[in-house]
């Protein structure tokens, strides 16, 4: 308890310290901020005055009343332009030195030839600021420039600058200000006794009664405090800033009563929080012990509900990996099943093609064979042959989806890919009037591909196009060839175009009434455009329709050879 006691003493005695110096440090920061406006209110005050005299040197009503020595719209002139800048007194002197005209109450013809500013004003072509110490110490302030028409000196223009009101602002508010000039000499001060004296003199130490707050204030410096100043046994914190004028000074003593009171007050709450802390602690205290066998208690029935739910967390994890095991060898099967279906279904769509075509190769023999024209029938058998040899290739295409070889490409000229599907689909671009308009290049476009996949991506592209254009009346199909650092392959119809383009090469997609197609070709092309080291796109074309392209890369060597 002893050591709590002188711990909490300490904790008490060094937020103390600490709070302080924070608090004072804040205060100054304010203070700064204080003297700063203050500052720039005089100086704003000496730089509005400063002009006036250049203005009145110029006033034709004042040198109209210098000239005629009529002074009535002089002295209206002045007191005018006095209540408009808030001057204190703004007179006029003759070339003698004789006072003519005023806009306050200021004896006429009293004669200030010996006064400073109508001395500097006469030397000087300029504007010239004077002070004066009046007889109770205090300070007036003027600008004086002299009054010249044609190179005469017709008198002087004398401004009053009035700062009293300042110092009897700070008087009011009960602030302690005082404005020195570059000696160090108090030219204006909120405390009337600080009047002819320097700043130094105001701030010196007391009698030999202060030898022990001098003891005092060295201590709180050595253990870090912010140092005060010290007016009488009044601590204050100091603030000095330029005014920005004559190399003037402004020092602004601020009070400490607002960090004593936001100490006492931060103080006073940590008094409550610790004895809060005591109370606190004797209470757990005296709980410790009921505490301990509570929790040892619920502790060895928390251990008894664990090994239950870890029992049972053991047979649920066996279930479910028997139920996994089982779940894998249905997928497994399943995958089978659907890997024999798309098989199936692939070799469906791919034969159908050919298989259309031989069934009209034969309707045409048998029709030249009753016209006793063998050998236009052989033509045909001929065909017919060439289309059981490209059964086989797509056949053996289709087993190399189930075993990735290497596949086996040779340099071959894309456009006769081009003719050998046309001619392939020529039986079903007689059935419907579609016009096709081919451009190709005159020279050789080739490219290193199979001949068969070659020919059947172009031949499903044209299926597909066929499909597409069906329901209109102004059929049109466009097949574009075009060589560059790629060969392009386009063919564009002017269909109904592309409604889903997400799922547009995927497997079994159609947008065919059932029965009329199974939505493998385009799946199967682009897969057969990768293998060959390209790709295929589609998209809509701007005036309707769509566009598939096909990009292969360029034999370089094999075409620069046949060039």
């Amino acid at each position: 308890m002893l050591a709590s006691l002188a711990l909490m003493a300490l904790v008490i005695w060094a937020s103390q310290i600490y709070l302080t110096r924070t608090f004072s440090e804040e205060q100054k920061a304010d203070a700064v901020r204080r003297a700063t406006l203050y500052a720039g209110a005089i100086q704003s005050a000496m730089q509005r005055h400063a002009v006036v005299p250049l203005l009145l040197a110029r006033d034709p009503i004042l040198m109209e009343a210098l000239r005629t020595g009529r002074y009535e719209g002089a002295e209206e002139r002045l007191a005018s332009f006095r209540e408009e800048i808030g001057a204190g007194s703004i007179f006029l002197l003759d070339p003698v030195g004789r006072i003519v005209a005023a806009s306050d109450e200021r004896p006429r013809e009293q004669y200030d030839g010996d006064k400073a500013y109508f001395t500097k004003a006469m030397a000087s072509t300029g504007t010239e600021f004077s002070m004066i110490e009046n007889e109770d110490g205090a300070f007036s302030f003027h600008y004086a420039r002299q009054v010249v028409v044609e190179d005469q000196v017709l008198g002087v223009v004398v401004v009053t600058v009035d700062l009293g009101a300042h110092e009897e602002g700070w008087r009011r508010t009960g602030i302690k200000i005082a404005v020195t000039d570059s000696d160090g000499e108090i030219l204006l001060a909120s405390e009337p006794a600080w009047r002819s004296n320097s700043l130094s003199s105001v701030l010196a130490p007391g009698s030999e009664a202060s030898l022990v707050r001098n003891a005092l204030r060295s201590a709180q410096n050595t253990i870090g405090e912010v140092p005060y100043t010290y007016i009488g046994d009044t601590p204050y914190l100091l603030a000095e800033v330029p005014v920005g004028f004559r190399n003037w000074r402004l020092t602004f003593f601020s009070t400490l009563e607002g960090v004593r009171a936001r100490v006492n007050g931060v103080l006073a709450m940590i008094v409550m929080v610790m004895a809060l802390l005591v109370a606190l602690a004797l209470y757990m205290l005296s709980q410790r012990t009921r505490a301990e066998s509570r929790r040892l208690q619920k502790e060895s029935t928390e251990l008894r509900a664990l090994n239950r739910r870890l029992s049972d967390e053991i047979a649920a994890r066996k279930r479910l990996e028997k139920n996994l095991k089982e779940a894998e060898q249905s997928l497994e099967q399943a995958s089978k099943l659907a890997a024999l279906g798309q098989m199936s279904a692939a070799v469906s769509h791919e034969l159908n093609q050919p298989l259309a075509a031989m069934k009209t190769y034969l309707a045409g023999a048998r029709l030249l064979l009753q016209r006793r024209r063998p050998d236009e029938a052989v033509s045909s058998f001929q065909r017919i042959d060439d289309l059981i040899n490209r059964m086989g290739g797509i056949t053996r295409q289709l087993k190399s989806y189930a075993h990735k070889g290497e596949l086996s490409l040779e340099p071959i000229d894309l456009r006769d890919s081009v003719r050998a599907a046309l001619s392939l689909m020529a039986p079903q671009l007689t059935k419907m009037p579609v016009s096709i308009s081919t451009t190709m290049p005159s020279g050789p476009v080739i490219v290193r591909a199979d001949p068969i996949r070659a020919e059947q991506i172009i031949v499903n592209l044209l299926r597909n196009a066929l499909d597409a254009v069906s329901s209109r009346t102004d059929r049109r199909i466009k097949i574009l060839l075009v060589q560059g650092e790629m060969v392009l392959l386009s063919v564009e119809d002017n269909g109904t175009g592309i409604k889903d383009p997400d799922k547009l090469f995927e497997p079994f997609y159609t947008t065919k009434r059932p029965g009329e197609g199974l939505g493998l070709g385009l799946a199967i092309s682009a897969g057969l455009a990768a293998e060959l080291g390209g790709r295929l796109v589609a998209r809509n074309a701007p005036d309707g329709g769509a566009v598939f392209e096909l990009l292969l890369p360029r034999d370089t060597g094999q075409s620069q050879a046949a060039e």
